[in-house]
């Protein structure tokens, strides 16, 4: 068995300095988990999100625009976020489980029956899917009062620029009518054409201050959240990916600054150190697991399909 070294061990988290005693396969699982790593702008948005949590009901609620590429976290930070508030029992309420966050994902065009049966189906109430939009709202409002909802959050919003703008603005009243009635905060997440979908309205736009995931810059903060991963990694050998600059330079490139990538590319490295038996990631590992840059990947698709 490979001898450990002491100070790569300590460096480990402690779940994970357990998971270096388990089998190959049982590592590789560990390795495609989900992981997450309180870099610096996903703590303020979090931050924002409990804000507005806990504003007080009035009749214009505030309401957030996360705006970020494709692959850049911010399905990650709504996930960490709604999974703090799980749904609970109220010994003063017997008549309904309370959700104070609801989250879930835009229809594929500006359909608002689509939205509300999607919500309905978290809540795991029976319905008639082909139900009138009206009768749907009803239920909708009714349900969200009674499991004491304080916010809904809508990833992907830029979904509904499929449909024309007549669509969408009705799309978009809706959820201001909802938080107005309701009192009950509107969070939106989106890529930056989701920008569009606010501008349908002055008092929409308003509503939904856009705040941005830029991509990484090479910087401390880079620096940080390679060390922050490494530290999640069930690796026998220590990849020093923070202070090895050549490492550190050649992860941001392929990367391109997403910190998807970042964590898709250290994933299929790490997989590939355990497989190979090297136990650690060098510019060898990175090179040789096949990872495409995201620029380079339609080109890429081109040349395999020849």
């Amino acid at each position: 068995m490979m001898k450990i070294d002491e100070q790569h061990l300590k460096n480990l988290l402690p779940e994970v300095q357990k998971q270096l005693q388990l089998s190959d396969k049982e590592r590789l699982y560990h390795i495609e988990e989900d992981k997450w790593i309180g870099y610096p702008i996903a703590v303020d948005i979090i931050d924002k999100l409990e804000t507005l949590l806990n504003y007080p009901k009035k009749n214009r609620m505030p309401g957030l625009l996360i705006i970020g590429d494709t692959n850049n976290g911010k399905t990650s930070i709504i996930k960490r976020f709604a999974s703090k508030y799980k749904a609970y029992k109220d010994p003063k309420k017997y008549d309904a489980t309370q959700i104070r966050v609801i989250a879930t994902q835009a229809p594929s065009g500006p359909d608002v029956g689509h939205l509300y049966s999607r919500i309905l189906e978290l809540f795991a109430v029976p319905y008639n899917s082909t139900e009138k939009v009206p009768k749907k709202e009803e239920m909708i409002r009714n349900y969200l009062h009674k499991c004491g909802a304080k916010m809904l959050i809508i990833d992907e919003i830029h979904n509904i620029l499929s449909g024309p703008i007549s669509k969408q603005k009705q799309f978009m009243n809706t959820l201001k009518n909802l938080s107005n009635d309701l009192q009950i905060a509107i969070v939106l997440s989106g890529i930056k054409d989701a920008l569009y979908a606010t501008n349908t309205d002055p008092q929409i736009n308003n509503r939904f201050k856009p705040i941005f995931l830029t991509k990484w810059q090479l910087n401390k903060d880079f620096v940080s959240l390679l060390a922050g991963i490494e530290k999640t990694l069930p690796l026998k050998k220590a990849s020093n990916l923070a202070t090895t600059k050549a490492i550190a330079l050649r992860i941001h490139d392929l990367s391109e600054g997403n910190i998807g990538e970042v964590f898709d590319l250290i994933v299929s490295a790490s997989e590939l150190a355990i497989k190979s038996q090297s136990e650690q990631i060098t510019l060898e590992e990175i090179k040789d697991c096949g990872f495409v840059k995201p620029s380079m990947r339609k080109s890429f698709d081109e040349m395999v399909n020849l």
